[in-house]
């Protein structure tokens, strides 16, 4: 029974050094990695699951290592213009909602890395859920006919 204890720690403890030499980074994939820095948003405006009319303006903020021509903001599938001023150590990003009607929709916002030295570009992404005011389309409950 020893024996087979021993065996089975021996196997264990060869499972556990391979397996931390199989997940290692090699020198390239860490540089890699260190050269894909993702733009952060913050501050979303209006806040989350807040309740605003179709057309209504939002906005955020984006880490100054963004690149402000690849701000891109969109909600049900439908593109936003995007306004993008430089406040020295982040930028200010407004945009206006495109008529949706009524129900939630999610914004989603994307912003490629300034400083990558990827080719395909290094995409932060985020995004907040906003519900759209609209008319109740509730039709009123039918009143049963009256008994004669």
């Amino acid at each position: 029974m020893k024996l087979s204890n021993r065996w089975r720690g021996a196997c264990l403890l060869g499972a556990m050094v391979f397996s931390t030499a199989a997940l290692a980074l090699s020198p390239e994939e860490e540089e890699r990695l260190k050269e894909c820095k993702r733009p952060k948003f913050r501050d979303f405006v209006p806040e989350q699951k807040a309740e605003v009319d179709a057309g209504t303006e939002i906005s955020f903020h984006i880490s100054h290592n963004a690149d402000p021509l690849t701000v891109t903001a969109e909600a049900r599938g439908e593109k936003m213009k995007v306004n993008v001023v430089d406040k020295k150590n982040f930028y200010f990003v407004t945009a206006k909602l495109p008529p949706l009607t009524p129900g939630f929709a999610r914004v989603h916002v994307t912003a490629k890395s300034a400083e990558s030295k990827l080719e395909s570009g290094c995409l932060g992404q985020d995004g907040w859920l906003l519900k759209i005011k609209g008319e109740a389309t509730a039709k009123p409950a039918e009143q049963p006919a009256a008994a004669q």
